[in-house]
């Protein structure tokens, strides 16, 4: 249960493709930034997301995610500039960060926003963590680890104070596939003016099930397209072709099928939900719940304790400095009756402690 996967079969798997059917053949290398095909595919996935047209220009194929998030925050910061990270985080963001020579300002927020959503001051926080090296906000909604979805209403916050302060805005898109919410995925680029300093990142692995097709891509703000592909060109060149011609085929599945991918996950939250003893955070979409241990005791131990009784749990603190007292469980990583035996002993687990305590 510690890792981020689902039971989903991947929705194209590589093969021979025909003259006609691709920008590139099987044995041509593909252009760094992607094949044309491809670009114009996702272009148009974006532009139906964001409810206004994404030139495909300004749209880059790259190794997965997190050369996505890689390639947006090369192209904006300088060595010593800052990223205010909306924390609980996607574990490798702050190390991609650094990678890069920025400086990673984790903002605690998720969980605040979890428990007292209305009360909690979303943009007291950010202003109080802004300073003068700020360069950009990076945030991942729905959000790995806790599951919350930020609302149209709050992003519409993260547009204004970026506005304010003159900030980059990086989103992390991974789980927009899997939002459990009547309203649906909100993308921030769709919010006023916000396309013109947002940086989308999207992956196919989560949505199409392909995490070893190494696909994913990035929407860039109007004139930044070029640095990306400049970056993408000393980092690792071209995506391999083979693989570009997979996530093309994946972008062909049926409205449907993604729609009953996205149903089976919310039910496996429901029913995560309804046999947890531990307490843990409401989740709106992606694949995880945050467990808080924080009354149990360590929540190191607890995850070792765990994996003693044959369930792995990612320990909190990979998702924050704060986190030390949790842990995330991935409960679309087996199916429903593997789940539910998992969480049986994680509950043992959690009485056993308790008792202790």
């Amino acid at each position: 249960m510690h890792r981020g996967r689902t039971v989903f079969g991947a929705c194209a798997r590589p093969r021979e493709w025909g003259e006609g059917e691709f920008g590139a053949g099987p044995d041509e290398e593909a252009p760094v930034g992607g094949v044309a095909e491809l670009r114009a595919a996702f272009a148009r996935e974006a532009s139906g997301r964001r409810g206004g047209h994404v030139p495909a220009e300004r749209v880059l194929v790259t190794g997965g995610a997190t050369h996505a998030l890689s390639l947006a925050l090369r192209a904006v910061l300088r060595a010593g500039d800052e990223v205010l990270v909306l924390s609980p985080h996607w574990p490798q963001a702050t190390g991609v960060v650094r990678a890069v020579g920025g400086v990673a300002r984790e903002v605690p927020v998720f969980l605040g926003l979890g428990a007292d959503g209305s009360g909690f001051d979303l943009v007291g926080a950010l202003e109080g963590a802004v300073t003068r090296r700020t360069r950009a906000v990076y945030f991942n909604s729905p959000n790995n680890p806790t599951g919350y979805r930020l609302d149209r209403r709050r992003l519409a916050l993260l547009v204004e104070l970026a506005e304010r302060h003159d900030l980059w805005l990086i989103a992390d898109n991974t789980y927009d596939g899997y939002d459990f919410t009547r309203e649906g995925f909100s993308d921030i680029a769709g919010i006023g003016a916000a396309a013109e300093r947002t940086f989308s990142v999207h992956g196919c692995g989560t949505t199409y099930a392909m995490p070893g097709n190494r696909v994913g891509y990035l929407v860039c703000p109007p004139g930044a397209a070029a640095t990306a592909v400049s970056w993408a060109r000393y980092t690792g060149g071209a995506v391999p072709t083979a693989a570009q011609f997979a996530a093309y085929e994946a972008l062909r599945t049926p409205r449907a099928e993604l729609d009953r991918r996205r149903d089976r996950a919310a039910a496996a939250w429901w029913l995560a939900d309804s046999t947890l003893q531990v307490p843990h955070t409401e989740v709106s979409g992606g694949l995880y719940t945050f467990l808080d241990l924080r009354a149990w005791g360590d929540g190191e131990r607890f995850v070792r304790r765990c994996a003693e009784h044959g369930v792995g749990l990612a320990p909190g603190r990979d998702f924050g400095a704060h986190c030390g007292g949790w842990a995330r469980l991935c409960f679309t990583a087996a199916p429903p009756q593997r789940v539910a035996e998992a969480i049986q002993r994680i509950n043992k687990v959690y009485g056993e402690g308790a008792d202790e305590h």
